[in-house]
């Protein structure tokens, strides 16, 4: 079945016809949206999952990534305008934490609509001309270098590293998506007017708690900074108090369940 709009970016979607709050997820870089499966059975009957896939992967593989974040972003928005009919929170993870970022700023110049809250995780703030995301370049990177920054990172099984199959795969959508982290770069401060919440594991080493705290230049409302025990893919350790995080943001607001008066 051809999936058209929104449809296509969304990964095991349950509708929820009474939900306060539409929860919109980017994962990271060479991930995919199944990382948020387990966050569902948290989210309960006021909050919608809407974990998005991106291009060149699962059902999409034969989609090609974006050359940019920028560009990644406006095509999401483009084609999905309407999950935004209803209060919503977006939450982006390391490299998905840009893409949110995007998201929320097209949303916001294009439509003059903005999340509840937008929680980046795991992702410094974009202050400086040059980022390097992976601290080597990825364009240049033969299969052993690709190795030794998935090894760096923690988050892939040896095994499967070991079968040429996988990486034939894997391996360029590690390109694509370290190249489009590699190169975004400095943005405007002050862009966004919603509450940011920023999150960070006190391990990990590649976010220092300086450039997490540097998020709130990027909004004329409230930042705040979160730590939480782990490393840099600590959320899988904490999904019941990130959910939580965004639940009090529903409890604290005036935001309704859709079919209150």
């Amino acid at each position: 079945m051809t999936m058209n709009g929104y449809e296509k970016w969304l990964f095991q979607h349950k509708e929820k016809s009474g939900a306060a709050i539409r929860l919109i997820c980017f994962h990271y870089a060479a991930g995919n949206a199944a990382w948020f499966s387990p966050w569902e059975r948290y989210c309960g009957n006021d909050i919608e999952l809407c974990a998005v896939q991106l291009p060149q992967r699962s059902e999409r593989i034969s989609e090609k990534m974006p050359d940019t974040i920028e560009e990644l972003a406006e095509q999401f928005v483009s084609d999905s305008m309407e999950l935004f009919d209803r209060p919503f929170v977006i939450f982006g993870h390391s490299m998905g934490a840009m893409v949110a970022y995007e998201t929320a700023f097209r949303l916001k110049e294009k439509y003059g609509i903005s999340p509840e809250l937008l929680v980046l995780s795991a992702c410094g703030a974009p202050l400086y001309p040059e980022i390097q995301f992976t601290g080597r370049s990825i364009l240049n990177a033969d299969d052993d270098d690709i190795k030794d920054i998935l090894d760096d990172y923690g988050q892939t099984d040896e095994e499967l590293l070991g079968s040429q199959e996988f990486c034939e795969y894997y391996f360029p959508i590690v390109r694509s998506d370290f190249h489009v982290c590699e190169i975004y770069c400095k943005k405007p401060v002050s862009a966004l007017d919603c509450s940011i919440s920023v999150l960070r594991g006190n391990r990990d080493e590649r976010v220092t708690a300086e450039e997490a705290a540097l998020w709130g230049r990027y909004t004329s409302a409230d930042c705040t900074v979160r730590n939480f025990t782990g490393g840099h893919f600590f959320p899988q350790e904490h999904i019941h108090e990130i959910i939580e995080i965004i639940r009090s943001k529903i409890n604290n607001s005036e935001v309704k369940y859709f079919g209150q008066q």
